[in-house]
């Protein structure tokens, strides 16, 4: 009688396949119960950040956050990419790889927070009402899938706190990876950068404390998780798909006149 084949045991050394394990979903349940908790300084936090007097005593404060604003999800992103693509014309593998971890990072988190804001629909600090006024909002104002329609009621978890921090997150994981020298100074470093932007949106008004407190670790989470199994399982999809292969890019003269290609090679 043949008897049917054993399923190989894993190798305690092999890491697991498993992209979202049951300690993550520990990891985000504990860091949405402690955003929850911390809800209770949502509104005192903006009343010191969103102080009109002050704003007009500090100008330059004002004009600094608007600047710091402009470093979004979709900013990054795009740097992300553009980071990708050069290095891949260059075959500066090594850059290729960080940049495109990073903009990974990036992108798998704002993906999921344009989900949960878009159906929880929090309110921000303030709400541009149908008349146009503004008004101060309730930190516990939820309506229901109207952050899909309504900037408005889009205020958690915050994009920017999210975005800024995933991309510390996933260069200071890279260097881990790596042993980049001076790595503990440069980490550091990226981590206070990563603030400013956060910063800047409670100081603007447009995010609640617990906003960006989510943000914070959503970016960071996103950040080292696909870094870590980015470098764990070198063969996994989007590695093998877009760093197995360079971008030869070029200019063509035919008859139908110059034109630009890309091609991997």
């Amino acid at each position: 009688m043949t008897r049917p084949p054993v399923a190989r045991a894993q190798s305690p050394d092999q890491p697991s396949g498993v992209l979202i394990t049951g300690r993550d979903l520990g990891l985000v349940a504990g860091a949405t119960l402690g955003s929850a908790l911390l809800s209770r300084f949502d509104v005192p936090v903006a009343r010191t950040f969103g102080d009109s007097g002050f704003h007009a005593r500090h100008p330059a404060l004002t004009t600094t956050a608007k600047r710091a604003s402009i470093v979004t999800e979709t900013v990054l992103m795009l740097t992300g990419g553009t980071i990708f693509v050069v290095a891949r014309m260059r075959k500066d593998d090594a850059t290729a790889d960080v940049a495109l971890h990073t903009t990974e990072s990036v992108l798998s988190a704002a993906m999921f927070i344009q989900v949960v804001r878009g159906a929880l629909g929090r309110a921000r600090p303030y709400v541009i009402d149908d008349a146009g006024e503004k008004r101060d909002a309730d930190p516990y104002d939820f309506e229901l899938l109207h952050g899909f329609t309504s900037f408005n009621y889009r205020s958690f978890p915050s994009m920017h706190a999210m975005a800024s921090f995933a991309v510390a997150a996933a260069l200071s994981q890279e260097m881990r990876q790596r042993d980049t020298p001076h790595r503990q100074v440069l980490s550091p470093i990226l981590y206070v950068g990563a603030a400013v932007p956060a910063l800047a949106r409670l100081y603007l008004d447009e995010h609640w404390t617990s906003d960006i407190a989510m943000g914070v670790f959503l970016g960071v989470f996103a950040g080292q998780k696909v870094v870590s199994y980015s470098h764990d399982h070198p063969d996994n999809r989007f590695d093998r798909e877009l760093l197995g292969s360079r971008i030869k890019v070029g200019l063509v003269h035919d008859a139908r006149g110059l034109s630009l290609f890309a091609s991997p090679f």
